[in-house]
């Protein structure tokens, strides 16, 4: 397992544990005993997995800085599919996100977590230095990167040319955007998502059907992303017709 990451945190971990992803080993908090940890040490039992027990500080050492809950375990990385694998049969509703060249990995994972809550066929990270899946991402997702499938592609104006082919309209988040209430709705559609400091890049814009804003008073200049993106999913998939 040469390319194995390291995952912690309570909710990342038992997903990784609850999933097929192959799994090295698990280290779990010396001298910790509750719950949750002898629920993580069942299953990798049952699955025949090597656990054992370290001190904090090793557990510090591969969480680089976020909370580990007491403990992480090494797994191959999360297993990315095709776009052709997320593209729902033509006349079905279809929903997508994709993220064009984010770099925060809190909010890569609060947007899959969101994602997972509304059900979303999947999402699509674009750019060439899109953040890492485990860390922050994983810890953030909170154990969703195994359930919402993902696709990274370098240019997320070909993703979109594949997409729009395919039935999907193409939604841009952008201040000079539709307020979002008053959209038409669509039943198969992919909301694209631009970096906060920089939006939708300009090759990603010009392949997009429509632009929607999200209304904030006056003074409010914008919204973090993942929030903004939450607020954008529930109000694009209640418009399903």
């Amino acid at each position: 397992m040469s390319e194995a990451e390291w995952v912690v945190g309570f909710h990342a971990v038992l997903a990784v544990l609850e999933a097929d992803r192959p799994v090295e080993l698990l280290w779990l908090l010396d001298g910790r005993r509750d719950g949750r940890l002898a629920k993580l040490e069942t299953i990798a039992r049952d699955r025949g997995l090597p656990v054992r027990r370290v001190p904090r500080r090793r557990l510090d050492e591969v969480a680089l800085g976020h909370p580990h809950n007491g403990c992480a375990l090494r797994a191959a990385p999360v297993e990315l599919r095709v776009i052709d694998e997320i593209i729902r049969a033509e006349g079905e509703p279809a929903a997508l996100v994709l993220l064009d060249a984010i770099d925060d990995p809190h909010n890569l994972g609060a947007v899959v977590r969101t994602a997972a809550a509304f059900a979303i066929d999947g999402i699509i990270i674009a750019g060439p230095s899109a953040p890492p899946l485990a860390g922050a991402t994983a810890k953030a997702a909170a154990g969703h990167l195994e359930t919402v499938p993902l696709v990274r592609v370098n240019v997320a104006a070909d993703a979109l040319r594949v997409l729009r082919d395919a039935g999907y309209w193409a939604l841009g988040a952008a201040p000079e955007g539709t307020p979002s209430r008053g959209i038409d709705p669509t039943r198969r559609w992919v909301l694209c998502m631009g970096s906060e400091h920089k939006g939708l890049r300009a090759k990603t814009r010009s392949a997009v059907d429509e632009f929607v804003a999200i209304p904030m008073a006056e003074g409010v200049e914008s919204l973090n992303l993942s929030v903004a993106a939450g607020i954008l999913m529930y109000e694009l998939t209640g418009r399903e017709s």
